[in-house]
C-alpha cells in the first residue's frame, strides 16, 4: 500500500492515542484499582498499550475489558503483569471470548468496541503497590467508514523534518559472559537504543524484565517499554502509518523499536531471505528512499550497523504486517543527537549474511 495516494488515505486506519493517568484510575477493592471507562471518538476493532511504573520494581497484574453496548461487555481480559508475582500461571494462553482476543499484547477484535477500561490488581509476590501505573493506549478502526474517514483524518501538518541517520550502535544477542542468547532480539535492540543515549546495560539484565515467564515469550510490547523503565528511559507502544511521521520521530531524536515479519519472496531486496516476529532499532530514513536499521539478527558478520532497506520493502514488512507498531525509547533529557554523516551506498549485490543471533 501506498501511504501518500487518496485512495490508499481514504481505506487506511484510524488509530487514536489515549492517555490514562495514573490518578484517574479509583480504588475499588483493597489492593485494586479500576480506570474509567473510555469512549474513543472512533469505535475501535483493535488496541495496544503500554504502562508507566509509578516507581522502579512496582509489582501488579493488569486486566481489560471492552465495551460493545450498554450492558454488552467482555469478560475481563488478562493483560499482563509486571514486577515478582506470586502463583505465576505455567503456560498461560492468551484470553478470548466470542468477539475477540488478547494475544499476549495485541487485542483483536471481531466486532467494533465502543468503549475500554483497565483494572489493576497488586499482587501478594511484591511488595504493596502505592499507585497503578499510568497507560498509553491505542485503538485502531482498521476499516472506517467513508464518513467517519473524512470527520477524523488529520488536519494540515507542517512539512516533514530533513532526513537523518541516528547512530545506533549494534548490540548482539549475547550476555555480558560471551554467550549467545536466542531469541532475545527485542532485548537487544532496546540495548542498542539505550547504548545510543549512553547506557550500556548487560542483555542479560534486560531480558530480565523483558521475558514473560507465564506465556513463555521474550518480547511482548509492554514488557519491553517498562524494562526502558526501569532503567531510566521513557518509552511507550506507538504506531506509524507513514513516513513523515518516522521523520519527526527521528528529528526528536527517539529511537524506534519496530515490530516486523517478511515471508519467504516478498520484498525485492532485504537483508535476509525471510523472517518470522523480529525487532530492529529503526534509526534513519533517507531522501533516496532507504530505511537504515540496527538489527541484532546480524550481529556476527557485523552487517547489522547500519542495515540498509529499501524503504518499499520495510514498509511491507512493518507498516504492513504489525501496522507500524513500535516501542518508542525517549532521549533523557540533554540527549544529543549523534548523526551518522557517510551512509554507504545500497549494496544492490546483496549476499544473504548468516543470521546467528536470532
Amino acid at each position: 500500500m501506498n501511504p501518500y495516494s487518496r485512495a490508499a488515505e481514504a481505506e487506511a486506519p484510524i488509530d487514536l492515542c489515549h492517555r490514562v493517568a495514573s490518578e484517574s484510575f479509583l480504588r475499588t477493592a483493597d489492593g485494586e484499582w479500576t480506570s474509567p471507562l473510555f469512549q474513543p471518538a472512533v469505535p475501535f476493532d483493535e488496541l495496544i498499550y503500554s504502562w508507566h511504573l509509578a516507581r522502579p520494581d512496582d509489582t501488579f497484574r493488569l486486566y481489560l475489558q471492552v465495551r460493545f453496548g450498554p450492558g454488552d461487555e467482555s469478560p475481563w481480559l488478562y493483560a499482563g503483569y509486571w514486577g515478582t508475582v506470586g502463583n505465576r500461571v505455567p503456560h498461560r494462553e492468551a484470553p478470548s471470548f466470542d468477539r475477540g482476543v488478547l494475544d499476549m499484547d495485541w487485542l483483536k477484535l471481531k466486532a467494533r468496541a465502543a468503549g475500554f477500561r483497565f483494572r489493576v490488581k497488586a499482587d501478594v509476590g511484591g511488595a504493596p503497590l502505592g499507585a497503578p501505573p499510568a497507560l498509553t493506549i491505542i485503538t485502531t478502526d482498521n476499516h472506517p467508514s467513508p464518513e467517519v474517514a473524512r470527520t477524523h483524518r488529520g488536519g494540515i501538518v507542517a512539512p516533514p523534518p530533513a532526513s537523518r541517520i541516528l547512530d545506533v550502535p549494534l548490540r548482539r544477542q549475547m550476555n555480558s559472559r560471551g554467550e549467545r542468547m536466542i531469541d532475545r532480539c527485542q532485548s537487544a535492540a532496546l540495548a542498542s537504543a539505550m547504548e545510543y543515549f549512553g547506557k550500556s546495560v548487560p542483555l542479560e539484565q534486560i531480558t530480565a524484565y523483558t521475558f514473560d515467564e507465564e506465556y513463555e515469550y521474550p518480547g511482548i510490547w509492554p514488557r519491553v517499554t517498562a524494562a526502558a523503565q526501569e532503567f531510566g528511559f521513557d518509552a511507550a507502544i506507538g504506531r506509524f502509518r507513514d513516513w513523515d511521521a518516522v521523520r519527526r520521530a527521528l528529528a526528536q531524536n527517539q529511537v524506534l523499536l519496530c515490530s516486523m515479519s517478511m515471508k519467504r519472496g516478498e520484498c525485492q531486496a532485504p537483508p535476509y531471505p525471510s523472517m518470522g516476529g523480529h525487532i530492529v532499532a529503526l534509526c534513519g530514513v533517507t531522501d533516496d528512499g532507504r530505511v537504515v536499521v540496527t538489527d541484532s539478527f546480524l550481529g556476527r558478520s557485523g552487517a547489522g550497523y547500519l542495515c540498509q532497506w529499501l524503504q518499499s520493502d520495510f514498509e511491507k514488512v512493518w507498516m504492513g504486517t504489525k501496522g507500524g507498531v513500535a516501542m518508542v525509547i525517549q532521549p533523557p533529557q540533554g540527549a544529543s543527537q549523534r548523526l551518522v554523516k557517510d551512509l554507504p551506498p545500497f549494496p544492490q549485490d546483496r549476499v544473504f549474511p548468516r543470521g546467528d543471533d536470532h
